[in-house]
């Protein structure tokens, strides 16, 4: 009898052990997070203690500690946040924040707005990356008595291969290289191949090879980033690509951003000539400043960004001229100075720059001045739709390639030689921003000295270009 009694008593203690250790069980599964304003919440009344209908029923299992219950999140908890990689991108002057700007010595991060495949391809871990663009497109000109040059038809205007590389050697101490190839003529024209030592990316940078001369900004701006199809004159009156050595920097104070480089070059015009033919040289620097922080030299404001600035100086003095702008020119001396000013707000772009040459004497020619000014304006149209982006954009160009001369000295009417307006207005359409776009501009262009025919109010004639662009950059 006193077995029974005893089987019995430690048989109720094993119920009322499992009834105890399912009701804790039940308590930390459901409990809910304590909020700060409204202290810890009460702890619900534990369940009766009734045994189960069946004696033979066992404790149910305890859950596992990855299952999450539906209701354990409070009704009152504020929602989850986003992640990192489903968040949107940021606009304006966000978007290039954590981003290296500088057209052509930094190896840009790719923008998470265009396609994949429309972005450029990375090897080794990113230290490599290989692009390019293409630019067809189409021009019409209006023939005059005047003018009868038809060069109606498409064209290539560019067709670029790009590459990039940076490695780190040693704790900010650095190398890299960039290669451009210009194959819109059926060859792989050398446009930049130049090699760079560099210590903390641009604080110090010794660049050896063949690139653009440091001299205005038209001719430091990318050609994939313009607003209009066409190059300014800007890009002839300066001195261009080069063979030589360039030392730079980039570097804040407070919250201005400044840039300043020095060249050494042959001076004999880019990769013509792999060597220096008359022992005379170039130099050329620059100083840019951006009060608000550096600005990037993109032409269009895609990014609605708030209000940017950026002004620059540039300096040059050739001790031996080639015959780029004439055969009078070869062997002379010229000094070049210019200045440049860009601005970027909401939408709205504007540009300024002039740049004055100061031909010296030389052998049969006196010396003379030459000089050109660019005024252009845009504006990224605030429609509400992710895409396309639709921009207008005015620019207004006049220049003189020597100013000693009208055009009309001798029997033959040299258009070269006479002073010219340029006046251009276009639209334009970013798909992709600047790795799909569609351009359109009209041209009206006068010549300002000379023998103009009577009646002829626009002597070389109207001329519209038609072009589009798609970029792996």
């Amino acid at each position: 009898m006193k077995r029974r009694l005893s089987c019995s008593r430690a048989r109720l203690v094993q119920w009322f052990s499992a009834l105890g250790l399912l009701a804790a069980v039940d308590q930390l599964a459901f409990a809910q997070p304590v909020d700060p304003q409204q202290g810890p919440p009460v702890a619900p009344a534990p369940p009766s203690p009734e045994p189960p209908a069946d004696p033979k029923l066992e404790p149910p299992a305890a859950p596992t500690p990855d299952a999450k219950p539906a209701d354990s999140k409070p009704a009152d908890s504020k929602p989850a946040e986003a992640k990192p990689d489903d968040a949107k991108p940021a606009e304006g002057s966000e978007a290039r924040k954590n981003q290296k700007v500088d057209d052509v010595f930094a190896l840009p991060a790719d923008d998470p707005r265009v396609p994949t495949f429309l972005r450029a391809l990375r090897v080794g871990k990113d230290s490599l990356m290989l692009g390019g663009w293409i630019r067809p497109g189409f021009t019409y000109v209006t023939d005059s008595d005047f003018n009868d040059d038809d060069t109606d038809g498409f064209d290539f205007d560019d067709a670029r291969l790009i590459g990039l590389g940076d490695l780190e050697i040693y704790e900010g101490l650095g190398a890299s290289f960039r290669f451009n190839f210009d194959v819109n003529r059926g060859n792989f024209a050398v446009r930049d191949t130049f090699g760079s030592i560099t210590y903390r990316k641009d604080l110090i940078a010794l660049d050896v090879g063949l690139f653009k001369t440091p001299l205005g900004l038209s001719l430091l701006q990318s050609q994939s980033k313009m607003q209009f199809p066409i190059n300014t004159i800007i890009r002839r009156l300066a001195f261009g690509r080069d063979l030589g050595v360039q030392l730079r920097s980039d570097f804040p104070i407070g919250p201005a951003w400044f840039h300043v480089a020095a060249m050494v070059a042959n001076g004999e015009g880019g990769f013509r000539q792999r060597r220096n033919l008359d022992n005379e040289f170039v130099y050329v620097g620059r100083l840019e400043v951006s009060p608000l922080g550096r600005m990037e030299r993109a032409e269009s404001d895609l990014e609605n960004s708030d209000f940017q600035l950026a002004a620059g100086f540039s300096a040059g003095h050739n001790s031996a001229l080639t015959n780029d702008l004439g055969l009078q020119d070869a062997g002379a001396q010229e000094t070049k100075i210019g200045g440049d000013i860009r601005m970027w707000f909401k939408g709205a772009s504007v540009r300024a720059e002039y740049l004055r040459g100061l031909r010296g004497d030389v052998e049969g020619s006196t010396g003379f001045d030459r000089y050109g000014l660019v005024v252009q304006a845009g504006y990224v149209l605030p429609i509400p739709i992710p895409l396309p982006k639709f921009e207008l954009v005015a620019r207004y160009q006049q220049a003189d390639v020597n100013t000693a001369l009208a055009g009309d000295e001798g029997d033959d009417y040299l258009i070269d030689n006479t002073e010219t307006r340029v006046m251009q207005f276009g639209a334009n359409a970013y798909i992709a921003n600047h790795a799909v776009k569609i351009q359109a501009m009209y041209q009206l262009t006068d010549l300002l000295e000379g023998r103009v025919p009577t009646g002829e109010d626009v002597p070389i004639g109207d001329a519209f270009v038609m072009a589009t662009q798609f970029a792996w950059l």
